[in-house]
């Protein structure tokens, strides 16, 4: 079949294409030869040839820290502040208004707010639900009975 043997070719110019590149960067990264008279700096088959520097000139002074000293946080640092009903407050916080988080679906929203998946389309009309984004504010019905 001649679709067979133009794929056979074109895998073994492929092949030996990889091959050829794996080579020279094998020798590239040896050294590749060259003239030894040059200086040996980086040279890393010999660790005396390597270059070393100190980071400081003397060590740093030991600190220690007594886990006893320290304060802890107070609870309410980083809290959400409570929004006002009726205005979309906090992602993930029901009211009539709800802005999308991550991960929130109509269905886990119709869960968390009390009422029902077809509530939560019927009260967004406009909105495909499955194009909802995180910062997107929509509708929250009334709890279902």
């Amino acid at each position: 079949m001649p679709g067979t043997t133009m794929r056979r070719r074109t895998l073994l110019f492929f092949s030996f294409g990889l091959l050829t590149a794996g080579l020279l960067t094998l020798l590239a990264g040896c050294g590749g030869g060259g003239d030894k008279a040059e200086g040996t700096i980086g040279q890393l088959t010999n660790p005396r040839d390597v270059p070393t520097a100190s980071p400081w000139v003397e060590p740093p002074a030991v600190v220690e820290i007594d886990p006893n000293a320290i304060v802890p946080l107070p609870a309410d640092v980083g809290a959400p502040t409570p929004t006002p009903t009726g205005q979309a407050g906090a992602p993930g916080v029901c009211g009539p208004k709800y802005t999308i988080e991550s991960g929130d679906t109509f269905s886990s929203i119709a869960a968390k707010c009390g009422t029902t998946t077809q509530g939560m389309r019927d009260a967004n009309p406009g909105v495909d639900p499955l194009t909802i984004r995180p910062g997107d504010i929509v509708n929250v019905p009334a709890a279902a009975p």
